[in-house]
């Protein structure tokens, strides 16, 4: 039985529903289903997506198999191998591509529920094969009406797949393409894998499979993935991006670039299901139960085409030529690439000609752009980035002096397809030349701000490039209409602006609902510490199962260099005139010296907490008497604050005498019953604290909860700058990428 589009995908943990299209459809085995090496699963159901029409006999359907990782999303993975003059072209197609058996977006795996326990399965699903998942496939397949398969494709663990699927379907399947993979998996591969699951198992959380959903063994998990790695890229490819260069003092590029994959996959996939999976990739063996090896192969009679790539050190090149000179009407092509088993998702173009001239269809041309475009389109990410100012500025610039070294570190490609102010927005959907962009921006149309009103015609034209991003870099007020219009149409969001945080609570939680139906990323760590981890901090706590009962620190660098600057005997007016020139106030200082920054900022910290409460819940005593807050201009504000230097002055002076010194603190409580008390205001704090020890912009936040009850878990550095911010926002836009991996 079919559900329709977009109908939740039950088995999928909710961590990783971002990883689902909302056009997966699931389908559920008639019965239960018997495993291979014995066990039974009562229930199974199916991720899938189609792509194209089933004509009326049922004759042109094609099943796309996955790798390790993957999922049914094919059309994210191997975008280029979609379209007229392609390897899969919808217009005379009926493309299937499901979720395996085992694996974790959406078909019944180790992360699904057993309807024996109502827990999780984990370290007891029952063991799998690679015939089972076939098994499983051809259930769906004749399930959608198909009778016949004219070619079974996939590479790596879905090459493996589509052997079984000649093997098991001789009579279904017209043809067969075979891409870097093995007909059993050798003691090679076998070794790696068992050390990928030691990692696993070496995680104390691990605890024998039996592990907390909320604390699962992430740190084993990543670890396996780093290792995993150095099997997906050849040394060649290493010593080409990474060489011996350093990241910063004490890490190289490379020891970067594997951390950061580690940290991607923990995101989307679940440790179980890799034990799972990479143990069902051990069992492959064509020859098993039936004969001798040769023998096996000799018995395929369907075409194929096998994939081969000189430089895998994965599935070795002899592998396939072993199969291409064994399975009767084999073809073999080899794929040259410094790049390793992961070639055949990075060289898409050459692998679609070669599946495109096996099947006999005209190859696609070219995309006229050459390489360049043909590479965005597979790596690519598409940047819009919203604000012009001292964050913005960094950001733009970091991308242009940095992008070759981080493209080459995190396997992404950046693109900056517009820039924005409140003037107007510059759009080249081929990048805009960052070596001239104040120059393009002062030049475009007087269109105003972006707004509700005029976010759609620019995030129509963003969403219809590769990977779209929208960088809210702003202060602006009603962004949450402009975010919740880029979620309609497929687009992701990044941003420092804390107010569409900081929105009635109803409102952020229809945004928030929003993001999840259309299966959106919105990243905004930098709006609460700028690059200090102080929202992923918190996230972690509460994610791990602590129970955080106070919150307190100095979340705004502006008051931290105020406090400083006073202590040292410098008027109130000058100080803030130097923070304004130095670029550390808000847009307007008065938000800075009437709290409401740091309310904001308190208030994005209790929801994190799961409290619904609204700004106005925010007990807030402003830096400064508000009678000198009225609007105005910055002079204006200068002027009035020249008026209370001599009673600030007197302020520091008592404080000083206690033995103490002035700081701007936030203070969130978690009372008895789960209700959150928030309030802001100036502190004089003793040596002790260690607010006291704070210098100029320095920010910290103090983490009191059950297991930190002796000595809270701090973070702490500078919480404002343009240079650190946008570097919190330069990784949280490679967050995004890390996606639906292929493998």
């Amino acid at each position: 039985m079919a559900t329709d589009p977009g109908s939740a995908t039950t088995t999928a943990a909710a961590g990783r529903a971002a990883f689902v299209a909302p056009e997966t459809r699931t389908f559920r085995l008639p019965g239960s289903f018997e495993l291979e090496l014995g066990g039974r699963l009562a229930e199974v159901d199916v991720a899938y997506r189609t792509w194209g029409t089933l004509d009326r006999d049922g004759t042109n359907a094609v099943v796309c198999c996955h790798a390790l990782t993957g999922s049914a999303d094919a059309d994210r993975w191997w975008t280029r191998m979609f379209g007229p003059g392609r390897a899969l072209d919808p217009e005379r197609d009926f493309i299937v591509c499901s979720n395996i058996l085992g694996s974790c977006y959406g078909t019944t795996g180790p992360a699904s529920l057993d309807p024996a326990t109502g827990r999780p399965y984990f370290g007891t699903f029952p063991a799998i094969t690679i015939r089972d998942m076939v098994r499983v496939q051809h259930a769906l397949v004749t399930g959608l009406g198909v009778r016949r398969v004219r070619m079974a494709i996939g590479g790596s663990l879905g090459g493996m797949q589509v052997l079984e699927w000649a093997l098991l379907y001789p009579d279904l399947v017209d043809s067969v393409v075979f891409i870097a993979s093995t007909a059993r998996h050798s003691a090679w591969c076998i070794g790696l894998s068992e050390s990928q699951r030691q990692a696993i198992y070496a995680d104390p959380r691990w605890k024998g499979g039996r592990y907390d959903p909320d604390d699962p063994p992430v740190a084993g998990l990543a670890a396996a993935r780093m290792a995993a790695m150095l099997s997906y890229r050849s040394q060649p490819s290493f010593e080409e991006r990474f060489a011996r260069r350093p990241q910063t003092e004490e890490l190289f590029a490379v020891e970067s670039y594997l951390r950061y994959q580690g940290r991607q996959l923990v995101d989307r996939f679940d440790p179980a299901t890799y034990v799972t999976l990479t143990r069902a990739m051990d069992t492959h063996d064509v020859s098993r139960g039936r004969g001798d090896f040769d023998e096996v192969l000799r018995s395929i009679r369907q075409p194929m085409l096998v994939v081969s790539i000189d430089s895998d050190v994965l599935y070795w090149p002899w592998e396939q030529r072993e199969v291409a000179r064994l399975v009767p009407n084999a073809r073999l092509d080899v794929l040259d690439s410094l790049d390793g088993h992961d070639a055949f998702l990075i060289s898409v173009d050459r692998v679609s000609e070669m599946v495109a001239d096996f099947r006999g269809r005209p190859i696609a041309a070219p995309a006229e752009s050459g390489v360049v475009e043909k590479a965005f389109a597979e790596r690519g990410v598409s940047l819009l980035v919203l604000g012009k100012g001292k964050v913005g500025r960094e950001l733009l610039e970091q991308i242009r002096v940095q992008r070759r070294e981080l493209e080459r570190d995190y396997d992404v490609l950046l693109r900056v397809v517009g820039i924005a102010d409140t003037h107007g927005a510059v759009l080249a959907d081929t990048g805009v030349d960052l070596a001239r962009w104040e120059e393009l921006l002062a030049a475009a149309p007087a269109t105003g701000p972006v707004d509700a009103r005029t976010a759609p015609a620019l995030l129509d034209r963003l969403a219809r490039l590769p990977s779209p991003v929208l960088v809210d870099l702003t202060a602006a007020d009603g962004m949450e209409e402009v975010y919740e219009q880029a979620f309609r149409r497929g687009v992701d969001v990044v941003s420092s602006n804390k107010r569409p945080l900081a929105v009635a609570p109803g409102r952020e939680d229809l945004l928030r609902q929003v993001r999840r139906q259309h299966h959106r990323h919105w990243h905004y760590d930098t709006a609460v510490g700028a690059s200090l981890p102080v929202l992923g901090t918190l996230r972690r706590l509460v994610q791990g199962g602590d129970r955080v009962q106070r919150v307190e620190g100095s979340l705004s660098g502006t008051l931290g260099y105020l406090c400083t600057e006073l202590a040292r005997g410098v008027p109130l007016s000058l100080a803030t005139r130097w923070a304004i020139g130095l670029g550390y106030c808000e847009a307007d200082a008065r938000d800075d010296l009437s709290g409401l920054d740091s309310a904001r900022k308190a208030l994005i910290l209790a929801r994190e907490l799961g409290a619904a409460l609204a700004l106005e819940d925010v007990e807030v005593e402003p830096f400064v008497p508000r009678a000198l807050l009225a609007p105005g201009t910055p002079d204006a504000l200068l002027a009035a604050l020249r008026t209370h230097d001599e009673a600030m002055a007197a302020r520091l002076d008592r404080v000083r005498r206690e033995g103490k010194v002035l700081r701007y603190l936030a203070r969130i409580a978690v009372e008895e019953g789960g209700a959150v008390r928030v309030r802001v205001g100036p502190e004089a704090v003793g040596p002790e604290e260690p607010a006291a020890r704070l210098v100029g912009v320095e920010a910290f936040v103090a983490f009191t909860t059950a297991r930190y009850a002796d000595r809270p878990l701090v973070v702490q550095g500078a919480g404002v700058g343009g240079a650190n911010t946008a570097g919190g926002v330069l990784t949280e836009i490679f967050r995004i990428p890390s996606g639906h991996g292929a493998r």
